[in-house]
């Protein structure tokens, strides 16, 4: 009887002392995520201003466009196929390595297939894309080249390698501005051309290493099994990646039709500093997401529901940080010339903060593999984008597009919430403190925009922004269980 006991208690302490060490792990994984993705973003952000005074606006846009074209193409060649990665950990422990495997080998046909088509027709798309024939080039290596980057961290990051993510990222970051910078400066020509080689470049050498290491290990292996899975459980997500790219990246492409290729550069400049908050809340969701699934999975439901509010909390203080230093952050970017883009920065980061939000909902349903619905929440709210894009910038210029970003973004939120509560009936999270926060956080944005030409009263807003993030912390500290 004693020993049962002894048994039932020593397998309790086992259970109990894998799970600290998991979690430990997944926080520090999650952690050095967050704050290499940071530091990266940073090393970006503070080579901003370099491009800005070597480039003139247009080609600044010029580089913006074929980015924005670039993520586009992205959608379909890597078909979300990413999205399944996080479950298939769950369904095929064992096989981890051979499920990425297996969809990154379908990625990777159809970003030949699509490259190939690129370059036949190269003439046609750069005069549709307003992408030159050295840019449709360097478009079709880059669409080979990033998905077996992509797959490869993202398996990294699901097995907590957060070293080598950081790597990784730190390579591409830093190799892309110096060799851009060597380009532009010393040979004549083409300067954005020379900004999208020197950005490319590194993309294509860490890509081929890669495939090197992939074949002497030998571990390049293709299952059906695993590819149906991945198609069944992504393909639907492909429509909602599409759209989720029209809520992105279509303001730009309306701006450079319609209002010329200098208020894009404007508008990119401004967009890039408010996206740092959504560079940061990618990372820590992306820390987050593999934590959640273990959990969920686990059943453990009060642990996601007590963590979820400092996560939120610490994204809602991310953005009113990003909107406070909005004047100062865009003399330093762009300086005189773009100052008007800060009047952009405040909507911008409000979208980002609804999609932050909605990203927890559509967790669920990824988790529950009920993401038959994602698409055409996100298609509903790129079209309210677009018509208000069509409406709206014509008459106020580029500034509109900050705010129909923010509105398709709040409408996306609200669809998520719909499809998670009342159709997938799960009521895992505190709804009300939720939208609460997105609320308060609106209002608290608002009144920093209003105090940009009173530097004084913007001061007094910052340091009580500050102290109340600090004891919020400490609180956090107190009760956090991760």
């Amino acid at each position: 009887m004693f020993k049962v006991k002894d048994m039932h208690k020593q397998k309790s302490e086992l259970n109990s002392g894998n799970q600290a060490n998991t979690n430990g792990v997944a926080l520090k994984a999650g952690t050095w995520y967050v704050f290499s993705s940071v530091m990266i973003k940073a090393v970006s952000t503070i080579s901003t201003p370099i491009f800005t005074r070597i480039m003139s606006t247009e080609d600044f846009g010029r580089v913006s466009t074929f980015f924005s074209w670039a993520a586009l193409i992205m959608v379909f060649c890597t078909v979300n196929l990413s999205y399944s990665i996080g479950r298939a950990k769950q369904d095929y422990p064992d096989k981890f390595d051979e499920y990425i495997c297996s969809v990154q080998i379908i990625s990777l046909g159809i970003s030949m297939i699509i490259a190939t088509i690129l370059l036949i027709c190269n003439k046609n798309f750069s005069r549709f894309m307003e992408i030159s024939s050295i840019g449709m080039i360097c478009l079709a290596i880059y669409i080979i080249s990033m998905p077996i980057i992509q797959f490869y961290q993202i398996g990294c990051r699901y097995r907590y390698r957060y070293k080598e993510n950081i790597f990784i990222s730190l390579f591409i970051s830093l190799f892309s501005i110096i060799v851009s910078i060597f380009l532009i400066i010393f040979f004549p020509g083409d300067k954005a051309d020379y900004r999208i080689i020197g950005s490319v470049t590194p993309i294509v050498l860490l890509a081929i290493c890669l495939l090197v290491k992939y074949a002497k290990n030998k571990s390049i292996v293709f299952n059906k099994e695993y590819a149906h899975y991945g198609i069944v459980l992504s393909t639907p997500l492909v429509l909602h990646e599409f759209a989720h790219y029209i809520l992105a990246q279509s303001d730009r492409l309306f701006i450079i039709k319609l209002c010329g290729a200098a208020d894009t550069g404007v508008y990119s400049v401004a967009y890039s500093y408010g996206c740092l908050m959504l560079i940061i809340t990618n990372a820590i969701s992306d820390g987050w997401l593999p934590w959640f699934h273990d959990k969920y999975f686990e059943k453990r439901y009060d642990d996601i529901r007590g963590n979820v509010k400092w996560v939120v909390i610490l994204g809602c203080y991310i953005g009113l940080a990003c909107v406070a230093l909005a004047p100062e952050a865009i003399a330093f970017l762009g300086g005189v010339q773009y100052r008007k883009g800060m009047y952009c920065i405040a909507p911008v980061t409000m979208g980002i903060v609804c999609q932050y939000v909605y990203t927890h909902y559509v967790n669920i349903e990824m988790h529950l593999k009920k993401t038959q619905f994602v698409p055409i929440g996100t298609m509903i709210a790129a079209v309210v984008n677009f018509i208000l894009n069509a409406i709206f910038i014509p008459i106020y210029g580029y500034i509109a597009a900050s705010y129909t970003t923010f509105v398709s973004y709040f409408v996306l939120m609200i669809v998520h919430y719909i499809y998670s509560k009342y159709v997938l009936n799960v009521r895992l999270y505190n709804d009300i403190f939720m939208f609460g926060s997105v609320g308060v956080t609106a209002i608290a944005m608002l009144l920093l925009v209003f105090s940009y030409n009173i530097n004084i009263v913007r001061i007094i807003y910052i340091v009580i922004g500050m102290t109340s993030f600090v004891l919020v912390f400490r609180r956090w500290k107190k009760t956090c269980k991760l």
